[in-house]
């Protein structure tokens, strides 16, 4: 069987070479874009979820340490009572 794909076929914009292995890549790149159309908008969700959760993370940390200061810092003291 003849091969499906040849060298200097396609001539690239930034120079790069058209070499087999090249087209051979640009073709499994292309096939894997075609089969998941939505993988830029689940990445760009999973960004931004992450960059939430990331503030959110860092506002309760500083509301912790804010909030529990007080008690951390404290000084217990028992008072025998003599009865």
């Amino acid at each position: 069987m003849a091969p499906a794909l040849y060298t200097n076929i396609f001539e690239y914009e930034d120079g790069t070479p058209a070499t087999t292995s090249q087209l051979a890549k640009d073709v499994s790149t292309f096939l894997r874009w075609a089969a998941e159309p939505d993988h830029d908008n689940r990445k760009r969700m999973g960004i931004k979820a992450l960059s939430i959760f990331s503030i959110l993370v860092l506002a309760s940390w500083y509301y912790k340490r804010h909030k529990w200061s007080v008690l951390k810092s404290r000084k217990l003291a028992y008072w025998a009572t003599s009865r």
